[in-house]
């Protein structure tokens, strides 16, 4: 046991004490699927290297990526959370049905349409979905279904360019 991985374990055994709702070591154990010494000698600092489990263990405990790695050397959690807030202030927040449906279907295609002449007259961002492990006869009917609804949208933006606004 050296220096960083005790401080990483005392780090990790902080977190999961002062989560709330409580979380016990055979929780967290049971959590992780591993047995409840695996934690204990996570907490104690008894492992070589900040591995897979010791990761899974960091964001069970609602680290952010690269957290564990940081603490191990000397610096802490609140310094990469807030590394990715400054990293991600300039990217748009999409509302959570988007971010769900991104993550649970896969993405087909995609194609961004302008709804004006100038960059400022916005734009319709089109993300074609199917459903994971979808069959190549599935994926070519939502592809053609998708180039109609296309064309559809893609007149409407055209069809904008003629209205006044009030």
């Amino acid at each position: 046991m050296d220096e960083t991985t005790k401080r990483l374990g005392q780090a990790l055994q902080a977190a999961r004490e002062g989560r709330r709702p409580k979380l016990t070591q055979p929780d967290a154990a049971r959590l992780l699927g591993v047995g409840r010494s695996t934690v204990q000698n996570i907490e104690r600092g008894q492992f070589t290297k900040v591995n897979r489990t010791v990761r899974q263990y960091a964001e069970l405990l609602g680290w952010p990526e690269g957290a564990a790695e940081r603490v191990a050397a000397g610096g802490s959690v609140d310094e990469v959370a807030q590394e990715r807030e400054t990293a991600n202030a300039d990217t748009p927040t999409l509302p959570p049905a988007v971010q769900y449906e991104l993550q649970t279907n896969e993405t087909l295609d995609s194609t961004v349409i302008s709804l004006g002449p100038d960059e400022d007259d916005g734009q319709v961002i089109v993300v074609l979905q199917g459903r994971k492990g979808a069959t190549p006869e599935e994926v070519a009917r939502i592809a053609a279904r998708y180039r109609k609804a296309r064309r559809y949208l893609q007149g409407l933006a055209a069809d904008s360019d003629e209205v006044d606004e009030p």
